[in-house]
């Protein structure tokens, strides 16, 4: 889905991280390559606990249905990382040797991502079934008529794993992304369903441009200006 941060609380802290394994004292020793074959399993399940109850899924899937949104999402994922894997940018984060954060992005030029191949979507629409894969449609739609028209590198998602948010994973994953970004030489854009997201991007240097009523949620504009 579209938004980056998200989980049942933003991925970035909202103060110090807690936790013994940190780097020079402030952020987690966390192991950050790309995506590979052999982690997609455990990224799915990663990103769908992350989303299962933000907004925008709520307002797609449904308020009282919390596995039904973890299904959902599990279906979308595995049609999204192999496609980002291949087009895009997707990286994942280890912290004591587990998979704790996930980030799909796309360098300038590239968004959108191409579509899944089709046994993939046919696969994604039995298990979201037709009315949830014609509301998240809807959202597509409406936050790409948005987009910037300018080159942009593009932050499509970031989670956390929901049991391992307040160690500040997300923002070492989130930083590491942004130094290879600030080397494509344009600016970073992205969308957020979570109003707590704001202070967390702003920390990083994005700074909310506007506003998106979809489904009755407000999905927040944000960009990062060219550094350097």
């Amino acid at each position: 889905m579209p938004g980056a941060t998200s989980g049942r609380r933003a991925a970035g802290p909202a103060g110090p991280p807690r936790g013994a394994d940190t780097l020079g004292g402030m952020e987690p020793t966390l192991a950050i390559h790309p995506l590979r074959d052999a982690d997609r399993r455990e990224a799915v399940q990663v990103l769908a606990r992350a989303f299962r109850d933000n907004p925008l899924n709520r307002a797609v899937i449904g308020e009282a249905a919390p596995e039904r949104r973890l299904r959902s999402n599990r279906h979308g994922m595995r049609a999204l990382l192999p496609v980002a894997q291949k087009n895009g940018c997707a990286l994942v984060g280890r912290w004591r040797g587990r998979l704790a954060a996930a980030l799909v992005a796309t360098p300038p030029l590239v968004y959108p991502l191409p579509p899944p191949p089709l046994a993939a979507r046919l696969r994604c629409l039995a298990g979201q079934g037709l009315r949830t894969a014609q509301r998240w449609s809807r959202v597509f739609e409406a936050v790409a008529a948005h987009h910037p028209p300018e080159p942009h590198s593009y932050l499509a998602t970031l989670g956390v794993d929901p049991e391992l948010q307040g160690r500040g994973l997300g923002s070492a994953l989130l930083r590491h992304w942004l130094e290879q970004a600030d080397r494509w030489g344009r600016p970073v854009y992205l969308e957020t369903d979570r109003p707590q997201n704001l202070a967390f991007y702003a920390r990083e240097g994005f700074a909310v441009e506007g506003e998106i009523p979809v489904l009755g949620v407000r999905v927040f504009r944000m960009r990062r200006p060219l550094r350097g």
